[in-house]
């Protein structure tokens, strides 16, 4: 897929409305069906999804989804750039609301994501603005977590309940749980795994990567990507890595899809 063209540049030297000039306008809005941005999803440039945006749309306009324009993401600088393989994955699904900014003859841009609610996630609907899964293509729903929601005390895990201890209520008294909710036994790396289907975890996978047969590795990773434990696009890196079939690749493959914490320079 070609860069696209905007009849809008995000820079004009020439431009006295240059982006940045002039006060910037915040925007909020929810991220369309991916069916209705397909092109964008399976052959991506950059990260950008098409937005309908409070305001500007309605659920009673006559824009389709797929006429709606696209909206760039702005990552924080712990996400990297891609250079020299540091990278983080945008997790942004269809469905979810935004926030963003723009201003003179820039583009839109995405700079946040409002976590879902358990209330949004019970509610469907039908209208423009409504409640959608996130799950689309290969990523699909395997129970792992009771809900797509992200609230202070999150979804559970199987034979789990939350903790109702957070950071933001917890006192001296009580115990401080490793997690803050999420009581989730951890998985041995040499695990044997059963394939394609069944769950595994992050260390399993890169324990595949690093000491398991060639077809169990790319396996584990379309596992993880079902499982939205790696993106699928960092997948195809991933892939295209363990595919050489020898040691240091298998370490990048690992590098890619769990990108180490950033150093402390302090």
């Amino acid at each position: 897929m070609s860069s696209p063209v905007s009849s809008k540049p995000f820079f004009n030297s020439s431009n006295k409305d240059q982006y940045g000039k002039f006060p910037l306008q915040s925007w909020v809005g929810k991220v369309v069906s991916y069916d209705a941005q397909k092109e964008q999803i399976e052959q991506g440039w950059g990260w950008r999804y098409k937005v309908r945006i409070l305001g500007d749309n309605s659920n009673n306009d006559n824009v389709e989804d797929g006429e709606l324009s696209y909206a760039l993401c702005l990552l924080p600088t712990t996400a990297g750039s891609g250079a020299a393989y540091k990278l983080r994955s945008v997790r942004i699904s269809q469905g979810d609301m935004v926030y963003g900014v723009y201003g003179s003859d820039g583009p839109r841009i995405i700079i946040g994501v409002f976590p879902r609610t358990r209330e949004s996630f019970a509610i469907q609907g039908t209208g423009k603005f409504s409640t959608l899964s996130g799950f689309y293509g290969a990523l699909t729903n395997t129970g792992i977590l009771s809900g797509e929601f992200n609230e202070q005390l999150g979804p559970t895990t199987p034979n789990t309940s939350p903790i109702n201890i957070n950071k933001s209520n917890r006192t001296e008294a009580d115990p401080l749980p490793e997690n803050f909710g999420l009581a989730t036994p951890k998985t041995p790396e040499d695990r044997p795994w059963d394939g394609i289907g069944n769950p595994i975890a992050t260390n399993q996978i890169k324990y595949i990567i690093r000491n398991g047969d060639y077809s169990d590795k790319i396996d584990a990773v379309k596992q993880g990507v079902t499982q939205g434990l790696i993106d699928e696009e960092v997948s195809k890196q991933m892939i295209f890595f363990i595919q050489n079939r020898n040691d240091r690749s298998y370490i990048e493959a690992i590098k890619i899809g769990f990108p180490p914490p950033p150093e402390n320079t302090n």
